[in-house]
């Protein structure tokens, strides 16, 4: 008798997913000029609109498995929260320019209310965000993003930032963890030594790149100094132009080595059900767009930005991938909430982002 007649149906062998994106500079540079222009034009209040005409074009750029992820948050429900920002904050500036005592009474209410304004902003772009249909939730409260933030915060201050690696893995865990996509909530699965690995490692290159400015500064200084005679200014100004050097590049390696590495620790093995999220960014791909995207922007004053963000997303993009150990389609039809139409539009109704 053949024993596999009867048994369970084999496991879906694993697959790959990889992310597509599909934004151009060209495209992006023309909604990025009309927005930057009528957001001027209208002291600002356009940028409610503009954020919603960019979030649609990147999100609508961007695929999974054949399928886009949607924006659909709204102009006017982000117009009122940046300008319930921007009243807490002008009146915070105002009290404190008149009567500077208060900013002892105001900052700590100030640093009360910041988790309360965690918990709203990732609502909002959580649940304006959907993938086949299915959107995002997030389901962290007021309790756990004081922890994440505040408490985790004063951690790292009190001890001179050495557990300043905690502070990021906690805050990103907040975030990631109470995080869903439909009933599915995700998983942060990062291992917190990698946060501590890069944050030590960011602080010794720069430390050595630091010690090896000062000592280049110094020989210079040397050559450059004539205890008989006025200073050399040809070897001065080579000195001054060679320690600029030296500091963009350690800026720009330093960056690259920071982003690349909390990144791929915050995004590399994230879990939703059976399925994993892998990031592989590599330094030195990194480090070539940092270069060429900042003399871009600074050979075409500031022109080439559309076109640096989307390279920037496009190679993030090529370095993430989803491991399915199961079809997306099945999970996707058993993510998706059986919420009523009523019950969205009420919750939409309290979203609010206020463009922090």
């Amino acid at each position: 008798m053949d024993s596999s007649s009867g048994g369970a149906a084999a496991p879906t062998a694993p697959r790959t997913y990889a992310f597509e994106f599909r934004a151009t500079g060209g495209e992006y540079f023309r909604i990025w000029i009309v927005n930057l222009l009528l957001t001027i034009l209208t002291l600002g209040i356009y940028s409610a609109w503009a954020k919603v005409r960019r979030q649609r074009y990147l999100y609508g750029s961007t695929s999974l498995a054949g399928s886009a992820f949607e924006y659909h948050g709204e102009p006017l429900q982000i117009l009122k929260g940046r300008l319930i920002a921007v009243a807490v904050f002008g009146a915070y500036a105002f009290a404190t320019q008149f009567w500077p005592k208060t900013i002892f009474v105001l900052l700590p209410v100030l640093i009360l209310l910041m988790p309360l304004v965690v918990v709203f902003s990732r609502r909002f772009q959580m649940r304006m965000t959907s993938w086949r249909g299915i959107r995002f939730g997030f389901h962290g409260e007021y309790a756990g993003a004081f922890m994440a933030y505040v408490v985790w915060g004063i951690v790292a201050v009190v001890t001179l930032y050495l557990l300043l690696p905690l502070w990021l893995y906690k805050r990103v865990g907040f975030l990631v963890g109470n995080t869903s996509l439909g009933t599915e909530r995700f998983a942060f699965t990062a291992w917190r030594g990698r946060f501590f690995g890069f944050y030590y490692g960011t602080l010794g290159m720069m430390v050595a790149a630091f010690v090896a400015l000062i000592l280049l500064g110094g020989i210079f200084g040397a050559v450059a100094g004539s205890p008989d005679g006025p200073p050399n200014v040809a070897a001065m100004i080579g000195m001054g132009t060679a320690l600029m050097a030296g500091f963009i590049a350690i800026a720009l390696v330093v960056g690259a080595f920071w982003e690349r590495s909390f990144t791929n620790a915050a995004y590399d093995g994230i879990g939703l059900g059976p399925h994993r999220l892998t990031c592989r960014i590599r330094m030195g791909r990194l480090l070539w767009l940092y270069v060429t995207n900042v003399l871009g922007v600074l050979l075409t004053l500031g022109l080439f930005y559309p076109w640096a963000l989307i390279r920037r997303l496009r190679y993030q993009f090529e370095c993430m991938s989803v491991e399915s150990s199961g079809s997306l389609d099945e999970f996707a039809a058993g993510a998706a909430p059986r919420a009523s139409a009523t019950g969205e539009a009420i919750g939409e109704s309290f979203d609010l982002d206020f463009g922090l």
